[in-house]
């Protein structure tokens, strides 16, 4: 996985002397504010959509699949001290030129809200998928070139739908990066509504 487990393990804590980059347009460095509530208000969710029984790697159906040029798909387990234990899946993409993955994972251990306190060195746009409120962010101070991106959808009341996007080489603009994230995510939360 390329920087999968980078995007995912995002500091829990802003931390001095990392450099962060000027936000994009929309979006909001967070760092330390001490507050724990959201800075933003998510709207309210449609129905709850429990991950407990589910399947990340049934979160794509074969259309989508071909629909984002995946070749393979593997499930994976987070082993990092944020989530672990959270289950996870890897959907390959391999271009002629350009590589990438989506990682897809499900955490059942926090919800959305806690990206939304401003206590985590991300960049960091709250949006809307399909109804449902996620933020979309990246880790500060990975500077302009394709970073992992990861759009992260508030599933269900402590739960939270991650997809990230992770590229290898200069082949893409940050904002295409975070683009396919969101777009992976619609999608996984499409195939996500008929399974539970």
């Amino acid at each position: 996985m390329f920087a999968v487990v980078a995007a995912l393990s995002a500091c829990t804590k802003s931390e001095p002397g990392v450099p962060a980059s000027s936000p994009e347009v929309g979006e909001t460095t967070t760092g330390s504010t001490g507050s724990t509530e959201p800075s933003a208000k998510l709207p309210t969710r449609p129905r709850d959509l429990k991950l407990d029984v589910v399947e990340p790697c049934k979160l794509l159906t074969t259309p989508q699949l071909d629909q984002l040029k995946v070749e393979r798909v593997h499930p994976w387990t987070y082993d990092q001290e944020t989530y672990r234990g959270a289950k996870g899946c890897v959907f390959d993409v391999s271009e002629a030129s350009r590589r990438y993955e989506y990682s897809v994972l499900l955490v059942t251990t926090e919800g959305v809200e806690a990206w939304l306190t401003g206590k985590r060195n991300v960049e960091l746009k709250a949006i809307e998928v399909d109804g449902y409120g996620a933020a979309r962010y990246r880790l500060s101070g990975d500077g302009p070139n394709s970073a992992p991106c990861t759009t992260t959808i508030d599933v269900a009341q402590g739960q939270q739908l991650q997809v990230t996007t992770s590229t290898m080489g200069k082949d893409f603009t940050q904002d295409e990066v975070c683009r396919m994230s969101e777009k992976a995510a619609g999608l996984a939360l499409t195939t996500l509504k008929t399974l539970v």
